[in-house]
């Protein structure tokens, strides 16, 4: 619900008129705002700056924005918030970015509770992936929290918010001893000073949906002073609601980077969960003993959460950091028996089972594609140098299968930055099926049909129906270690029906299993 507004709207360029105010928080304030240009709603973060900064803080405060826009820029991913365009008026910086309509997992959070630990493990691998596509272009997130998550209201999960992010190769913007980020949420290694890499963001997103699956942070106390030394000095409270999801939380938060989970060994853990599986060993160090729930129970004498009242974010700097350092030094100093060096994820260094992608068209035998096209005319192979190599099978003659028309295509990723060929194809997997959850409905190639999830199908699998003009489409949607492939069955009709279906399904299983044969 917008916020009500005294005094006139904005307008910002002559282009972008601000309908509502959607809300405050961290260093602006957010608007809806429609493009006259574009003819399409748009969100708009107004940066303030308060009169009483001096010009060095209101200088750090544009150039932070600018970084915002640069990293959201450079991410163009289903899972983080696109930025369109920023625009200087009235002396102060504006964004212009995707209107997300839902709500922050903060607020669902406050509004509904805990929530059930297979969402939560779903929400995880969503801002997992974005983080792995920000990590891979040398981004640091450094804010990862509830608020800074949006739940849209198609079922997508997005990150927002790189207002405090590092980008490599860019100057550093605030002094060294400078604490940035938001108290229960920064990982120990930056509260150290001795670590900012990918896996201090990942224990900030474990601290996240700890508190998605239990209702508060692990080491929410009274004060940020407090919250501060819990994190540094005291154990992770057992998470008594996540289940399935208990042993994944505890390894994402341990205090020494290099004993949690690498990115491939996590990603499979909260996908596990998400499908209502135990997560399974995780990799590369083994997860924290989950005591019962018996132990547990001594935990609940943590003090009590504060009220809900105005978040508590934005700069923790200098002089709370001193403060905490005093209190817990000698402590801090007894739990490090070494050097504490930040720890990149391990990752498999694999380019994947196939060096390239193989012919679509050796992946069937004639027999096998006569049961979905029978009259199938000559098998042809295209590929550019935009697409992906694909075979199709035409039925022209029509006879009892209505003109159908078969398409297999086949994708090749491999490795990028920080990521196995396979872990590559995982992520755009995840695009396109957020992007086919996005589309559903009148999309831009027609009628898109509910999406889906599929098994013994390759490693991950969905499949929806599409109706495009005379014709519907049948499609399945598969990866097979680093290979990505999709499967279109079509025939000229109105709706997918049960045959249809059925024969595509059969396809795709016959094509994973040939795929899965092949070293």
């Amino acid at each position: 619900m917008a916020d009500p507004v005294a005094g006139p709207l904005p307008v910002l360029a002559g282009r972008y008129r601000a309908l509502a105010r959607l809300g405050a928080g961290g260093m602006g304030v957010v608007w809806r705002a429609h493009d006259e240009l574009l003819h399409r709603e748009v969100a708009i973060k107004e940066v303030i700056l308060a009169p009483h900064l001096s010009q060095e803080h209101r200088d750090e405060m544009r150039e932070r924005t600018m970084r915002e826009a640069r990293a959201a820029a450079r991410l163009g991913h289903p899972s983080i918030v696109a930025v369109h365009d920023v625009i200087a008026q009235d002396g102060r910086p504006w964004i212009v970015m995707d209107l997300v309509r839902g709500r922050s997992l903060d607020d669902a959070i406050r509004a509904d509770g805990p929530l059930p630990p297979h969402r939560v493990a779903a929400i995880g691998l969503a801002v997992l992936d974005a983080l792995a596509l920000a990590h891979s272009r040398g981004i640091m997130h450094r804010d990862v929290k509830p608020a800074n998550i949006m739940l849209a209201q198609d079922g997508g999960v997005l990150l927002t918010d790189f207002g405090i992010a590092t980008v490599e190769g860019d100057a550093q913007l605030t002094s060294p001893d400078a604490l940035v980020g938001s108290p229960g949420y920064i990982a120990p290694e930056r509260l150290r000073g001795t670590g900012d890499g990918p896996s201090a963001d990942l224990w900030s997103l474990g601290a996240t949906l700890y508190a998605a699956v239990e209702g508060q942070g692990p080491f929410r106390r009274d004060t940020p002073v407090a919250t501060i030394g819990a994190v540094l000095t005291q154990e992770t409270p057992f998470p008594s609601r996540a289940g399935e999801l208990a042993p994944v939380l505890l390894a994402m938060l341990a205090k020494d980077p290099r004993q949690r989970p690498g990115e491939s060994g996590l990603r499979a853990a909260l996908r596990q969960v998400a499908q209502g599986l135990p997560p399974g060993p995780l990799s590369p160090a083994t997860a924290p003993q989950v005591p019962p729930p018996q132990a547990a129970a001594p935990q609940s004498t943590a003090p009590a959460p504060a009220p809900a009242g105005p978040r508590r974010t934005g700069l923790i700097v200098g002089a709370v950091l001193a403060v905490v350092a005093t209190a817990v030094t000698g402590t801090v100093l007894l739990t490090m028996s070494g050097p504490d060096t930040p720890e990149t994820p391990s990752r498999a260094a694999n380019a994947g089972r196939f060096a390239t992608a193989p012919d679509p068209c050796t992946l069937l035998t004639g027999p096998q594609v006569k049961v979905a096209v029978p009259s199938a005319s000559p098998l042809s192979m295209e590929a550019t140098q935009n697409s992906e190599p694909y075979c199709s099978w035409d039925d022209p003659l029509g006879g009892s299968r209505t003109d159908r028309r078969l398409r297999v295509a086949v994708g090749h990723k491999a490795p990028t930055p920080g990521k196995s060929g396979p872990d590559t194809a995982h992520a755009f997997f995840v695009a396109e099926r957020t992007s086919v959850v996005a589309d559903q409905g009148n999309g831009l190639l027609g009628s898109t049909g509910p999406l889906r999830n599929i098994g013994r199908v390759g490693a991950e699998a969905f499949s929806y129906d599409v109706v495009a003009l005379d014709r519907v489409h049948s499609v399945i949607r598969f990866r097979v270690s680093n290979l990505l492939v999709e499967v279109n069955l079509s025939e000229v009709g109105k709706r997918a029906g049960t045959a249809l279906r059925q024969d595509a399904l059969k396809i795709a299983r016959q094509v994973s299993e040939e795929l899965n044969s092949r070293d």
